[in-house]
């Protein structure tokens, strides 16, 4: 007896023109207001070239906006897919982690209120990704370019200091757990593509 039938579920979301544009706006919102709120100032400390590396979770946030109107208007970018399931997975549960597990830091009474809504969206951000999973259609060649750019912002978050928000004493911890993330979610991505394309 199958638990979820993801092929199912996920055609009823795509068969919706509705629910595809609603995704995809709260994407698109989600990934403005990352870009413009949360990060902006971090923006103007950072170097331009570093640019890149500096908005995590709403640079996936707009890539999964964009990979849903791909399949809205019947396109298929299988790299874009799986490079943006990897980012959704790993930003999601990094997120929610990192605001559970230092959240002493995050919810005092004046932030408290958004980190709460933060929580809800990258746990949305983290099951959204799913829906991107049985439109992957995977090569090899996806795993090089794909681990090189999470390694090399992982690198750039911990020694040339595009991390977000977090404490400072805590940094060495999070290098560890944040590149360990890298490397499992490439590999959880993998399996998940893998496990459900054989259904």
């Amino acid at each position: 007896m199958q638990f979820f039938d993801l092929n199912s579920f996920s055609q009823k979301i795509f068969s919706s023109k509705k629910l595809m544009y609603f995704l995809i706006l709260a994407n698109l919102i989600g990934a403005l207001y990352g870009f413009i709120f949360y990060y902006g100032k971090q923006f103007f400390i950072t170097l331009l070239e570093l640019w890149l590396f500096v908005p995590d979770c709403p640079l996936f946030s707009l890539f999964f906006g964009l990979a849903l109107l791909l399949i809205l208007l019947k396109k298929e970018n299988s790299f874009l897919f799986f490079f943006t399931l990897i980012g959704a997975l790993k930003y999601g549960f990094w997120t929610v982690f990192v605001l559970l597990f230092f959240n002493e830091f995050y919810f005092i009474p004046e932030n408290s209120l958004m980190y709460s809504v933060l929580l809800i969206a990258h746990l949305f951000l983290f099951f959204e990704s799913f829906l991107l999973i049985k439109k992957i259609k995977f090569k090899l060649v996806y795993l090089i370019p794909a681990l090189l750019f999470f390694v090399t912002n992982d690198l750039s978050d911990y020694f040339l200091g595009t991390h977000p928000s977090l404490p400072l004493h805590e940094l060495n911890f999070m290098f560890y757990f944040t590149l360990i993330s890298s490397f499992f979610f490439v590999l959880i991505a993998l399996f998940l593509v893998k496990l459900f394309q054989e259904k």
